[in-house]
């Protein structure tokens, strides 16, 4: 018994002197190799920024969803006057850049598509109103040209005046009156905001009135609950409102033309 213990003993001490694999690289077999995976990477990397640079320009593919015929117009040419490199190196951010450069357009996406190229889609602003006679201001108070100038001076639109920079204070006001006097069937036409801060607003029933830049909304806000309580039996016998007063305002009434007769008459008589 114990001489076959160490006849297995035996054994298994042969194993373990025994070498792994019969084959064994040398360390400069295994550089070689090495040096000649990364030689073939730079070979392929070098390859294929050559493959990149002399590809042909990438075409620019304008969509026309949700632009109206001069809108895709006046984007097709700008895109047209881009010089643009290949499809994986051209500058997607310099061609949104300049698509919202265009004063008409809102929002833009610029993207790559295997079929149609580079992909240009934009978004125009949604004129609420006209500023001045040419230019139309969006819900956001921006201010832009449009693509078309038919659109100009639209008869659906109140027309907002004053420096640019301050459409947005004037489009939230207007915003604001209208809410406030929607209750009377009325809404605002015409709205000034004067370089001193007075602002003139013309409704559509033809009511003016002027306010300054002092409690200028508690003011509007009084005098529309004026007319809808104390003054509502001689809304439509009023031509003007002034709130330029700290404690009250002034009331200019509309003349009738038998009023005027009637007076020239009296003063005839009296001469």
């Amino acid at each position: 018994m114990a001489q076959t213990v160490n006849e297995v003993t035996d054994l298994m001490s042969d194993k373990t002197r025994r070498p792994n694999s019969k084959f064994q690289f040398s360390t400069s077999v295994k550089y070689f190799f090495m040096a000649l995976v990364l030689g073939l990477l730079v070979l392929i990397l070098i390859m294929g920024g050559k493959a990149l640079r002399d590809a042909p320009p990438a075409a620019i593919y304008v969509s026309s969803q949700g632009l109206t015929a001069p809108q895709y117009r006046s984007l097709q040419q700008a895109m047209s006057q881009q010089k643009v490199s290949s499809f994986f190196t051209s500058d997607l951010q310099a061609l949104r850049d300049i698509s919202t450069g265009l004063a008409w357009v809102d929002q833009v996406s610029v993207s790559r598509d295997w079929q149609r190229g580079i992909v240009v889609t934009a978004l125009p602003k949604q004129a609420v109103a006209n500023f001045g006679t040419e230019r139309l201001v969006d819900a956001k108070g921006a201010v832009f040209v449009p693509a078309d100038n038919s659109d100009l001076t639209q008869e659906r639109f109140a027309t907002l005046q004053g420096e640019i920079t301050q459409a947005p204070v004037i489009m939230q006001q207007m915003q604001q009156v209208n809410d406030w006097y929607v209750p009377l069937g009325i809404q605002v036409e015409d709205i000034i905001l004067s370089p001193r801060m007075t602002w003139l607003i013309r409704f559509d029933n033809g009511l003016r009135v002027i306010v300054d830049n002092e409690n200028t909304a508690q003011k509007l806000l009084n005098l529309s609950q004026l007319l809808s309580n104390q003054l509502s039996t001689r809304r439509d016998e009023i031509q003007s409102v002034d709130l330029r007063y700290k404690n009250g305002f002034t009331i200019a009434w509309n003349v009738s033309q038998s009023e005027i007769d009637e007076s020239q008459q009296i003063v005839a008589s009296e001469n």
